[in-house]
């Protein structure tokens, strides 16, 4: 294995990789060495989202509040963290929703989803240094949302869609933690 550049958030890496049919292959992953999170907040059928501008794909764009993971905290606590941080509320309670990848093609890096249907607002308000706008969007606006490419990130769609698939199921109940 060959590092090749690094900074504090990821490397990547060239690694010789061996295939199901015995072929051998070098391959260059991006490894992330902590997970990100993401916290799908919900009220009744409705989801909380945030507005941000994205630098790196040049897109302002909705999607569920998420970060990094600090070495010194869990992934629970870092989900608690940047939802307070991002939005003002304060989850009482977060429960693990689901897990996914960015990329498997070409990286590591592994979501884990937390969700919530137990916030408090606090006084601090959303952090506007990162968020322009947040908002609370229905069932049937969050569909529309999906449907016009107003959420385009992984980390986001995949609990979305998870979400919304459960409301489906439900009859359009408020759904429970469970998967």
């Amino acid at each position: 294995m060959e590092i090749m550049p690094r900074n504090p958030y990821f490397s990547v890496v060239k690694k010789q990789l061996n295939s199901y049919d015995g072929s051998s292959n070098e391959y260059y992953i991006v490894e992330f060495p902590r997970p990100a999170v993401g916290v799908l907040v919900t009220r009744g059928t409705d989801v909380l989202l945030i507005r941000q501008y994205r630098p790196i794909v040049d897109e302002y764009v909705w999607a569920i509040t998420s970060g990094g993971v600090s070495l010194e905290e869990t992934p629970a606590e870092a989900a608690g963290r940047e939802l307070e941080e991002e939005t003002g509320f304060r989850a009482t309670s977060l429960v693990p929703w689901m897990n996914c990848y960015a990329s498997y093609g070409c990286s590591n890096q592994r979501f884990e989803i937390f969700w919530t249907s137990d916030v408090v607002e606090t006084e601090r308000g959303f952090d506007p240094a990162e968020v322009i706008n947040i908002r609370w969007f229905n069932r049937t606006e969050l569909r529309d949302l999906v449907l016009c490419n107003g959420v385009v990130d992984n980390l986001s769609l995949s609990p979305l869609l998870l979400f919304l698939l459960k409301l489906s199921e439900s009859g359009g109940k408020v759904i429970s933690n469970q998967l």
